[in-house]
């Protein structure tokens, strides 16, 4: 069964089986599901070919008891996306340049994933030595203050999308320390859900002068942290307040990060928690546990 919380739910075989090459059909890349995934480069232009092969392929996935079809298509070869859906493709999700098309070959329910369904936001707890807060206000609600902070890039990891933010709305340098709490907000964006962490982040010593940017923040100021528990503000904020209440006043410190390695995922990967030291450094070697995971396809 696909289970989205699977770190190696699309981990590809290294073995030469894993890429299929048998007469008139696509090469495609296999996946621990039994799954195929035909990349955006195998997709021809001309659809009288394209219509061929994918006939053929299918055939052939069936055979081999093949699962889910996963087929990139790109915007060049926009006029082969009806030849997919009469062969019962339906839409997974679209980029500027492509749209992923996905089939599900057995009998029964569908078991493919469905596309990613949360916006990822983050917003920066800041303190000088006097414990006052960093806060702003938006152009648009120039009457509301609360942290700065915003929407995570593709590839970043909350603590530097965080610092980032905190950089580019006010001028201030601030390192993240760790991730006090967050929300998780339905029917944000077109029906999808929106996660917000609230991060903590330790003032840099060289860092004082505020440097707002005009074109989303219209004011910016440090205010004792009492005044921001008090002040009337958006709701989720008010929950940023008490947060920020408990971190001065009780010692509350939030989840920690610790660098992990994952198989077959490159780029920062970390992991959040709570407690004591814990010592996490045999997980940090990605060619470690590389070796201990590959997969070889039988197929």
């Amino acid at each position: 069964m696909f289970n989205s919380n699977n770190e190696n739910e699309f981990i590809v075989s290294k073995s030469p089986a894993s890429r299929e090459e048998i007469g008139d059909i696509f090469i495609g890349k296999d996946d621990v599901f039994k799954g195929i995934t035909v990349e955006e480069d195998q997709v021809p232009n001309d659809p009288v070919l394209f219509e061929k092969k994918l006939i053929s392929s299918l055939t052939h996935w069936k055979s081999k008891e093949r699962r889910g079809i996963w087929i990139k298509i790109p915007i060049s070869a926009s006029q082969c996306i009806p030849l997919a859906v009469k062969q019962g493709f339906v839409f997974h999700h679209a980029q500027p340049t492509y749209v992923m098309m996905t089939l599900w070959l057995p009998e029964g329910e569908n078991k493919l994933p469905k596309y990613t369904s949360h916006y990822i936001g983050c917003g920066g707890v800041v303190l000088n030595e006097k414990n006052e807060i960093l806060l702003i206000t938006e152009k648009e609600r120039p009457e509301l203050f609360k942290i700065p902070g915003g929407a995570l890039d593709a590839g970043e990891e909350i603590a530097q999308a965080v610092e980032r933010e905190v950089w580019e709305e006010t001028g201030i340098k601030a390192k993240f320390e760790s991730v006090l709490g967050f929300r998780h907000l339905q029917n944000y964006f077109f029906g999808h859900p929106d996660i917000y962490f609230i991060c903590s982040l330790k003032l840099s010593p060289e860092s004082t002068t505020i440097n707002i940017d005009p074109k989303e923040i219209a004011k910016c100021s440090w205010k004792p942290f009492e005044e921001f528990v008090a002040m009337a503000t958006y709701p989720t904020q008010k929950t940023v307040a008490r947060l920020v209440n408990e971190y001065v006043k009780n010692g509350y410190r939030g989840f920690k990060p610790v660098p992990i390695a994952i198989f077959n995922r490159p780029g920062g990967n970390s992991l959040h928690y709570q407690g004591t030291d814990a010592d996490f450094s045999d997980l940090m070697n990605p060619k470690k546990l590389e070796k201990s995971m590959i997969i070889t396809s039988t197929n």
